[in-house]
């Protein structure tokens, strides 16, 4: 029998040179594989990691310290864990960063032990590449290329990304030689990953500005895409999300101008957005675009010198 366990680590962050250094880590998630079987056996746990949250590593995962306090520490759940891995295979995609968060959590606990002494290690980046050099092997991508759904993938989260790690491992590893490689594809030419009948992704919660924006972008994008036509030949555009995506496809008219035309575009946008976002959503989308408008003037005044 050949145990193996897909494992990833949210962190409160990580210092300049890649190395923990004084941050933790702030979620655990492992999905057990026997015999090129998920199981359907996995442990998630959120600790408190007894330091503030960097705000970039917030904005990828969406975890505070508020939302941590009093989560169970380290310590508390350390010895359950390493029962749970102990003599598996550990696949973890960029291992290095995750073995050497463990490693530092086990020597505060005055641990001898490191994560290399309680199991194998297989960095699913360093396998990725041997197998399909020359292509991308960030999840996303290979989740891409494998037929692997992410769609809810919007914020990553530890157990999350150790069930699509899990999916991406078998379908990589599945002797599936004839897979289209490219990009643009992202389906194999013999087939896609075949999710178990049943099996059910936890549904991430997503801060109201994130959300608001990808509404956003999805309106955006929709504008530009016809999508078929209404009774009377109408040209239609939106998306396949769902019908509440149809809208007029805007046509710019032979005698138009760019400036007019743009500007109808950009009312039939301000009207879509009053259909889809409420008050609230409004309200943090507004927000979120005066901090990014920020951020990007400071950036102007620093690197390009301009006010």
């Amino acid at each position: 029998m050949k145990r193996q366990v897909a494992l990833d680590t949210e962190t409160t962050g990580k210092s300049d040179d890649g190395t923990p250094g004084d941050h933790r880590i702030i979620e655990i998630g492992c999905v057990e594989i026997i015999d090129r079987k998920i199981t359907g056996r996995h442990l998630q746990v959120y600790l408190d990691p007894e330091r503030p949250i960097d705000e970039e590593a917030t904005k990828v995962h969406g975890y505070t310290w508020d939302m941590l306090k009093g989560k169970p520490k380290f310590s508390d759940i350390a010895h359950d864990f390493i029962d749970f891995i102990r003599g598996s295979e550990l696949l973890i995609h960029n291992a290095k960063f995750d073995t050497s968060f463990m490693d530092k959590e086990f020597s505060l606990m005055g641990l001898t032990e490191k994560t290399t002494d309680i199991a194998t290690v297989t960095d699913t980046v360093s396998l990725a590449r041997k197998l399909h050099p020359g292509h991308l092997v960030n999840l996303d991508n290979l989740c891409n290329i494998f037929g692997v759904s992410n769609k809810h993938r919007v914020q990553h989260g530890a157990l999350l990304d150790a069930e699509l790690l899990a999916e991406v491992y078998l379908a990589m590893t599945g002797g599936q030689s004839t897979f289209d490689l490219k990009i643009e594809s992202s389906k194999g030419t013999s087939g896609t990953w075949k999710r178990p009948q049943g099996f059910k992704f936890k549904v991430m919660n997503v801060e109201d500005c994130r959300h608001a924006k990808n509404l956003s972008t999805m309106l955006s994008l929709g504008q530009a895409v016809k999508t078929g036509a209404d009774e009377n030949g109408n040209p239609l555009a939106g998306s396949n999300w769902s019908k509440e995506f149809t809208f007029p496809y805007l046509e710019k008219g032979e005698d138009e101008g760019k400036k007019e035309y743009k500007a109808r575009v950009s009312a039939q946008k301000a009207e879509l957005m009053q259909r889809f976002l409420d008050e609230k959503l409004t309200k943090a989308l507004e927000a979120l675009e005066a901090e990014d408008l920020q951020a990007y003037n400071e950036w102007k005044a620093r690197v390009l010198g301009q006010a």
